[in-house]
C-alpha cells in the first residue's frame, strides 16, 4: 500500500513539474518575442496634412493596439481627436501604423501622443511628436 501511494505521489509531482515547466518556458519565449519589437517614428508635413508613421523593427506582420491623442495648434494644445485601443492588423516594416491629420491651413501645427501595445497588452512604444508650421523664409528683394 505504501509503495502504491508513493508511486501516485511521485507521478503527480512529475506531471505537475512537467506542466509548470512547459508553461514557464512558453511564457518566457513569447515575452522575449513581444519585447523585441520596437518602433521608430517618422513625420511628414504637407500643406494639407501631417502624416505620422510608426514603424516596427520587424518584417513579420502583427496586430497592435493603439491609444492616441491628436492636438492642433500645438502651443495651445487643442485636442481634436482621442482614440483608445484601436486595433491595427498586419502591421510590419513595409506596412506601418499611419495616422493622417488634415490641416485646415498650412500654418496649422499638429501633435500626437501615442501608446502602442502588443496583443498581450505589453507597451512597446510611447511618444509625443509635434510638427510646427513652417516658418516662411524671406526672399531678398
Amino acid at each position: 500500500m505504501t509503495t502504491t501511494t508513493t508511486r501516485l505521489i511521485l507521478m503527480c509531482l512529475f506531471f505537475t513539474a512537467v506542466l509548470l515547466s512547459a508553461g514557464c518556458t512558453g511564457e518566457e519565449q513569447s515575452f522575449a518575442e513581444q519585447a523585441a519589437t520596437e518602433f521608430r517614428s517618422e513625420t511628414s508635413g504637407y500643406e494639407d496634412r501631417v502624416e505620422f508613421r510608426f514603424i516596427p523593427n520587424t518584417d513579420e506582420a502583427a496586430t497592435y493596439s493603439v491609444t492616441h491623442t491628436i492636438e492642433r495648434d500645438v502651443s495651445w494644445g487643442t485636442t481634436i481627436e482621442t482614440r483608445e485601443d484601436v486595433r491595427y492588423e498586419n502591421i510590419s516594416r513595409s506596412n506601418p501604423i499611419e495616422i493622417v491629420v488634415p490641416r485646415e491651413d498650412p500654418s496649422d501645427g499638429a501633435a500626437i501622443e501615442i501608446e502602442i501595445r502588443n496583443t498581450a497588452g505589453v507597451v512597446l512604444h510611447q511618444s509625443r511628436t509635434s510638427v510646427a508650421p513652417a516658418t516662411p523664409v524671406p526672399t531678398p528683394p
